[in-house]
């Protein structure tokens, strides 16, 4: 019977490892997630700045307003022409404000005095717009003329018109008398030609003449009224405080002959002839 030796040189086979059942491989832990996420990036560089916001758009400022308002007018009718004029001077040099009848009308009827015959005009003159539906402020000629018609009576212009002929100057200081002329001539509300030779025939005789001699003759009633006190200046400069219409002054004959032909004059009247 023979028996099987075991070399030495041959080692028994380790059994293979088996895993163990009922666990699991370890999981790995993920990264924290970033709480910010950034946008991606384009290819090849920075992203482009974003656009500037537009500026804003500034509000236009409102317009100056120019000049001073008129006085609250009471209804009297000495002070009614310097009124009105004054009103629609007001207007005019305010013409970007003002742009509109109703801003026009509105705002005028604000300047006439409460408890006046004037104010109460007003008074009634508004509660007639609001009334209308719609509101209709009307043109402002349409409230020139109710205007007129209530506080400027034919009559008073009928007056001024005679009152520009019929109102001279003589001997009187011409500041003081044409103060009073000038009032006439904004109530009779005739045109430019008529103003102008009323003004001349009221004149003084010698001042009238003397106007008679400038060349070119003015043009413009403010240019003749210009002449006009100027002479008048000139006389009381060199003829002193007393005007002599009906006298000869004898220190007019002491101006030197260039002055006198502007200044000085060897009649009675300061502005006659030489």
């Amino acid at each position: 019977m023979q028996t099987t030796s075991l070399s030495s040189s041959t080692k028994p086979l380790a059994p293979a490892s088996r895993k163990p059942k009922g666990t699991t491989p370890p999981v790995k832990p993920n990264p924290p997630a970033s709480t910010s996420k950034l946008p991606p990036q384009p290819p090849g560089g920075n992203p482009p700045a974003p656009p500037l916001a537009a500026p804003m758009a500034q509000p236009n400022p409102p317009p100056c307003i120019l000049g001073t308002a008129p006085e609250p007018y009471n209804g009297k009718g000495d002070t009614v022409i310097a009124f009105w004029s004054a009103l629609e001077n007001y207007f005019i040099v305010n013409a970007t404000t003002f742009d509109t009848n109703a801003k026009k009308v509105s705002s005028a009827l604000t300047y006439f005095k409460q408890g006046t015959q004037a104010g109460d005009w007003a008074s009634d003159h508004i509660a007639t717009i609001l009334a209308g539906n719609p509101v209709n402020y009307r043109t402002w000629d349409d409230f020139r003329d109710a205007f007129k018609a209530q506080f400027i009576p034919p009559e008073t212009q009928n007056e001024a018109i005679q009152n520009i002929h019929n109102t001279p100057q003589r001997n009187r200081e011409f500041s003081k008398w044409y103060q009073e002329w000038s009032r006439y001539a904004r109530r009779a509300n005739v045109d430019k030609a008529t103003k102008m030779y009323a003004f001349h025939r009221a004149l003084d005789t010698a001042l009238h003449n003397k106007l008679l001699q400038l060349s070119p003759m003015p043009t413009t009633l403010a240019r003749l009224v210009e002449k006009a006190r100027e002479f008048d200046k000139n006389w009381h400069t060199f003829a002193g405080p007393t005007r002599g219409f009906q006298q000869r002054n004898p220190h007019i004959w002491e101006i030197s002959e260039e002055e006198s032909e502007i200044n000085a004059f060897p009649q009675p009247s300061p502005f006659g002839q030489n």
